[in-house]
């Protein structure tokens, strides 16, 4: 039986010690960047092109909206935006739906007053029962109806996967790896969706980080909840003053959930789930002209009714 020889396996281990020394944790993206070099080297020598293409428009917007520089500030304008657009929308269609339940809540109350029914059983369906819908529907359905399709926007406009890129550097410093951003991002539409979409992370260890952080990012149905205690803490203000006030709370919150997620993320890297984070190659998708009609259909039906049909089985038992 022969022996191993471990001089050359030394000789590699202590090599690969003094590279990682040399480039930090950026070993795995320099390894990937000189692979899509050496790829494009390649492709150049066999590829034949009529005429060098000039930067299009789309690489123009990408240099900003990407950009260390002006991409947080974008991310953090839009979002404040689609805040501020949402809770000034939803005051009216709030109170005229409220109004208007409410309203046939005193025509229940006539009919069951009119037909002899007992004190309890008008309680239980028409105090208890109604009017807890007539709330949950009256404060979710606006701010969703509004929200949903904005946000939709932004994702069948492809913006955002480049707020994925520009999160990937800071998931990297909280030791986890940058495909998590994309799992925080579906967590804005859905938590449980954000889960399911871990599976995209290769490595077990980082796979179950994103899953047990998923859940610090407020989704879109928290969304309505957020913005009515927000507005209810800023009654008494001018309609403009307590609308930016409102959104500017909202950001906060959601800044805080997203911070959370990087310190426990970070806190797991180091502690139960030690590891090294793992390079993340992202093609960034073209922009595209939104699709006026799959955005309404795909907001409004399998989000914003699905997320209040949820919220009416929580809370008419309630």
């Amino acid at each position: 039986m022969s022996s191993i020889n471990p001089d050359p396996l030394l000789k590699l281990y202590r090599d690969s010690e003094t590279i990682r020394e040399d480039f930090g944790h950026s070993i795995t993206d320099r390894v990937v960047i000189d692979i899509f070099a050496y790829s494009e080297k390649l492709a150049n020598r066999v590829v034949c092109r009529e005429k060098v293409q000039a930067s299009s428009w789309r690489e123009s917007i990408d240099k900003i909206v990407i950009s260390r520089t002006f991409g947080y500030p974008i991310m953090l304008g839009l979002l404040g935006l689609i805040f501020w657009i949402t809770i000034v929308g939803a005051n009216l269609p709030s109170q005229l739906l409220s109004t208007a339940l409410f309203a046939f809540q005193d025509l229940l109350t006539q009919g069951f007053n009119a037909l002899g029914a007992p004190a309890w059983l008008h309680g239980f369906l028409v105090l208890g029962m109604y009017r807890t819908l007539a709330w949950v529907v009256s404060v979710m359905l606006p701010p969703m109806a509004i929200f949903f399709p904005l946000f939709t926007l932004l994702e069948d406009l492809g913006y955002l996967p480049r707020v994925a890129f520009n999160l990937d550097n800071m998931f990297k410093k909280a030791k986890a790896c940058g495909k998590q951003c994309l799992t925080m991002c579906m967590g804005f539409g859905c938590n449980a969706a954000g889960v399911v979409s871990a599976r995209i992370i290769d490595s077990p260890r980082e796979r179950l980080i994103a899953i047990l952080t998923n859940n610090f990012v407020p989704c879109n149905g928290r969304f309505p909840t957020l913005i009515a205690i927000a507005s209810i803490f800023t009654a008494g203000m001018a309609a403009f003053s307590q609308s930016l006030l409102a959104a500017s709370s909202v950001i906060l919150m959601v800044l805080l959930g997203i911070l959370v997620t990087f310190a426990v993320s970070w806190g797991l890297s180091v502690t139960l789930l030690k590891g090294e984070p793992s390079s993340m190659v992202l093609e960034l998708p073209p922009y595209r002209r939104p699709k006026i009609r799959a955005v309404l259909y795909r907001s409004m039906l399998d989000r914003t009714l699905f997320v209040l049909r949820r919220a009416v089985i929580v809370a008419a038992p309630a």
